[in-house]
């Protein structure tokens, strides 16, 4: 029997009142892919209705339950359990228009240089309004989410080449994923799909944005913003990043901004939602520095980044973000932070 065409990951926790949904979701999609599909759901030690969840809506399901809170890092788990040609990886706060995750397999086999592919994601409470379109990273190595808080109107109307994927609904080929090293296990949530999709670029893997393929977020619902917890992992995430990917020309090109950027950003967390969070976050970055240059040396390599977008671009992004939060409460850990600092 052939290997599944996708293989779907769903990383959980303590949220089984939207974790329905999104497998019933899920599994209308998967079933209009005209080839053999699998799902596996991952739980992060929930200890609640979870896995009943699990097995009432989707019983043909891989449930694997950890013993402890990996985050979103999990998802390595599912690859290794899984067995399809593409991982799609979904939040369990995002629900699938059914033809998704067949319009985003056909365009990801146009090219057999495409590593991933993006789905255009709504916000749930706000579906005419784009939450991402795949994302980028600037010059200061911050990631954003393309067309943040734009009409559908914004939207290209057909399949456009975008730096990476958000790993709230993104498409992976297995055979880029083994090529890169695969997720970091070490960035227990956000960032970790920006990570990949430099890592990506720079072996010269393309992206794909569908903006066919629709999913809806209910954003915030597994981990809202402005908790120490996010700020924390972001400064943390962003550091290992920047100290992974950027290479050594790039960091004295545009080093001064970047520390200017983050003495701002910290600043204002500090002034305004009265956290020092994000600087403990960084500073913890810094002290890992050397061990993350090192584990990056392998694979860096020059990559068209974007320009620069400085602080009103972040403070716009908080104010969409904000603006649209639905979260329900804060026990998630699969969110990724889309105001990257």
């Amino acid at each position: 029997m052939p290997p599944p065409a996708i293989s779907a990951v769903v990383v959980n926790y303590r949220r089984p009142d939207i974790l329905g949904t999104c497998l019933a979701s899920l599994g209308e999609a998967l079933g209009r892919v005209a080839e053999p599909t699998e799902l596996v759901v991952i739980d992060n030690a929930s200890g609640d209705e979870s896995c009943d969840v699990v097995r009432r809506v989707a019983p043909d399901a891989q449930l694997l339950v950890m013993d402890r809170n990996l985050g979103f890092a999990a998802v390595s788990k599912g690859i290794a359990a899984s067995t399809g040609e593409w991982v799609l990886f979904v939040n369990n706060d995002v629900e699938m228009d059914p033809e998704a995750a067949r319009l985003m397999l056909e365009a990801g086999r146009s090219d057999a240089r495409i590593g991933s592919v993006a789905a255009q994601m709504r916000f749930a409470n706000r579906p005419d309004t784009i939450n991402s379109a795949g994302i980028g990273i600037d010059c200061l190595g911050i990631a954003f989410d393309r067309l943040l808080g734009e009409p559908l109107s914004a939207s290209e109307p057909e399949p456009t080449e975008v730096f990476g994927a958000s790993g709230g609904a993104a498409l992976y080929r297995r055979e880029m994923l083994d090529d890169i090293g695969g997720f970091d296990e070490s960035y227990f949530f956000v960032l970790e799909d920006a990570d990949v999709a430099w890592r990506a670029r720079m072996r010269g893997w393309r992206c794909m944005y569908v903006p066919g393929a629709v999913v809806t977020h209910h954003h915030g619902a597994t981990m809202p913003h402005g908790s120490s917890t996010k700020y924390f992992q972001v400064g943390l995430n962003r550091v290992r990043t920047l100290a992974k990917n950027a290479e050594a020309r790039h960091l004295l090109r545009h080093g001064p901004a970047m520390i200017g950027y983050d003495i701002a950003y910290v600043t204002f967390a500090a002034a305004t939602d009265r956290t020092l969070a994000p600087l403990r976050g960084r500073l913890k970055g810094l002290r890992q520095w050397r061990r993350y240059r090192r584990a990056g040396a392998d694979l860096r390599a020059p990559v068209d980044l974007a320009p620069t977008r400085g602080l009103r671009a972040a403070l716009g992004r908080r104010a969409v973000w904000h603006g649209n939060s639905t979260a329900l409460r804060s026990n998630g850990a699969s969110a990724r932070e889309e105001v990257v600092s």
